[in-house]
């Protein structure tokens, strides 16, 4: 969905960085962006050399949060409450933005991350903003998006149910399981007169 808005607000390349192989076919096949699956490249070389933009990304939206963890150091901290949330990711990102880039977190955070790379932010002079969005304010921008036709959700909603359907789907989205992205519930009552029509 961030890469949709991307597009939508008229970002004139957008790469989709992921190891979900479902999320990256929808990504390249539906939404038609250039991909990157991090568990089969190396993010920093397949930007600079495959897609050709050798002073890296001018703007990264970090989508991951805390579920990015890949290195030992930041899963023993985690374990043992050194630290809440890890800072892998922004490694990654700060290497990957040009100079004077912006990076924007959006991603699910709870606490405090050890090793920060606070230099390489600096020294790129990168400039970070993050915080929940701000919804009331975008609402019926987005509404109208929806109503023209310009935004749409169904390439995302790969399951539906009712709301009693809820932890048997959110485990399902969770744990990734049989091509499962995003899930679309309702309430009982509105499924049933649905069917009665």
């Amino acid at each position: 969905m961030c890469a949709r808005w991307c597009q939508i607000l008229g970002a004139s390349k957008v790469i989709g960085i992921d190891m979900v192989p479902e999320r990256l076919a929808v990504a390249r096949d539906v939404l038609k962006i250039e991909t990157i699956n991090f568990k089969d490249e190396d993010v920093f070389k397949a930007i600079r050399e495959r897609l050709e933009l050798p002073s890296g990304v001018d703007v990264a939206i970090e989508c991951a949060g805390f579920d990015y963890v890949q290195s030992w150091a930041h899963k023993i901290e985690m374990k043992l409450g050194l630290e809440t949330d890890s800072s892998e990711i922004f490694q990654e990102i700060f290497r990957c933005v040009s100079k004077g880039g912006n990076v924007s977190i959006i991603g699910v955070y709870t606490g405090y991350a050890n090793h920060f790379p606070v230099g390489a932010m600096m020294e790129k002079n990168i400039t970070v903003r993050g915080g929940q969005c701000p919804a009331q304010k975008y609402w019926k921008y987005c509404l109208e998006k929806l109503r023209t036709g310009e935004l749409t959700t169904q390439w995302l909603v790969t399951d539906r149910g009712s709301l009693a359907d809820g932890p048997k789907l959110f485990e399902k989205m969770n744990n990734k399981e049989d091509g499962c992205i995003k899930v679309f519930m309702r309430p009982e009552h509105t499924i049933a007169a649905s069917l009665a029509k």
